[in-house]
């Protein structure tokens, strides 16, 4: 039995809606309005549907600390867990105006986990994703008419998930190649005060990816010998954050975002005590998260901005509760 969209996910396009239909351009104050006073950076989510410019270059690299001390049961009960664990990543979005409508996009990333005393050795490459954004609809010079795209998500495994001898802490991947697809939508909103809001949501759906073999121990926690595979489930996503230009300088941040997969399945052989092979058959069930993420940004020139905010959990079933504090500077090139 597969748990239901928590109500986060489920109103997501009913907001989206809501907004485009209530900040329609009345003609003749969108062009009295300019944008040339305010920075924005972007949330510390939801990617820019906008993309950048064609020959321009924006990355944006992040620091961004992970602690738990809880999780979720299948009921949205939260517990204690057994001991704490944390990581610190370092993530690097590397994007690109291929075209007028056409921006391409690289995530690079790097993890060095703790857990009790044990920590992994160093830090370790994680999972590497590849993003092609087009532009369905550009936004006017006043953003009031919203930019919507589709986007086209590869995920790579490039962090290691299995075979990672006694420290299950050198797990950095889950040996996952996962597709997505995604809407994207951006639009100002003008406040009474003539400073600009400006809003965006994604929408993101994944089909289950193909069985990934599973040899020893892994991130699956799976136990040493182990010979089988994982058969990871569709995964939903959805994100809406809002950026106030307070002044060129200093930009407040708000941002929501929901995701749920759903069940796995776990199947292979593992050693028993006497050394027979004992056959395992785990179904591990669906899993949803939803997380706040208030943020400030700083830009120092129109070019190069910094953000800085908190990630943390508010709800979930069958996933960890945590709190990500994260900073990240933007450069425009």
């Amino acid at each position: 039995m597969t748990l239901p969209l928590p109500r986060s996910i489920r109103l997501i396009p009913l907001v989206i809606a809501a907004l485009v239909g209530a900040t329609v351009c009345v003609p003749g104050v969108a062009e009295a309005r300019s944008l040339d006073d305010a920075n924005f950076t972007g949330p510390l989510i939801t990617p820019n549907p906008a993309g950048i410019a064609q020959g321009h270059l924006y990355v944006e690299p992040y620091l961004i600390r992970v602690d738990s001390r809880s999780s979720y049961d299948g009921a949205g009960n939260r517990h204690r867990s057994a001991q704490d664990s944390s990581a610190w990543l370092t993530v690097l979005p590397i994007v690109y105006g291929l075209g007028e409508r056409v921006t391409v996009q690289a995530n690079l990333s790097a993890v060095r986990a703790e857990s009790g005393g044990a920590r992994s050795s160093g830090f370790r490459a994680g999972d590497t994703t590849a993003r092609l954004q087009y532009l369905l609809q550009a936004p006017s010079a006043d953003g009031t008419r919203p930019a919507i795209s589709l986007a086209l998500s590869q995920r790579y495994a490039t962090g290691s998930h299995d075979r990672i001898g006694g420290n299950p802490l050198n797990a950095q991947g889950d040996g996952v190649q996962r597709t997505s697809l995604a809407l994207g939508i951006q639009q100002v909103v003008w406040m009474p005060n003539d400073r600009p809001l400006r809003w965006r949501g994604q929408l993101s759906a994944s089909p289950a990816p193909a069985r990934v073999a599973v040899h020893g121990h892994s991130v699956y926690d799976t136990p040493a010998g182990f010979r089988g595979s994982v058969a990871r489930g569709s995964a939903l996503s959805g994100s809406l954050g809002a950026e106030y230009s307070i002044n060129p300088r200093w930009v407040a941040v708000m941002e929501v975002a929901a995701s749920r997969e759903t069940r796995r399945r776990l199947i292979g052989y593992a050693p028993g005590a006497e050394g027979i092979a004992q056959h395992i058959d785990e179904v591990r069930p669906a899993s949803t998260s939803v997380t706040l993420a208030p943020a400030i940004e700083y830009h120092f020139t129109p070019k190069i901005g910094l953000i800085a905010g908190v990630e943390f959990s508010v709800a979930g079933r069958n996933s960890g509760h945590f709190i990500s504090p994260q900073v990240a500077l933007g450069m425009y090139f």
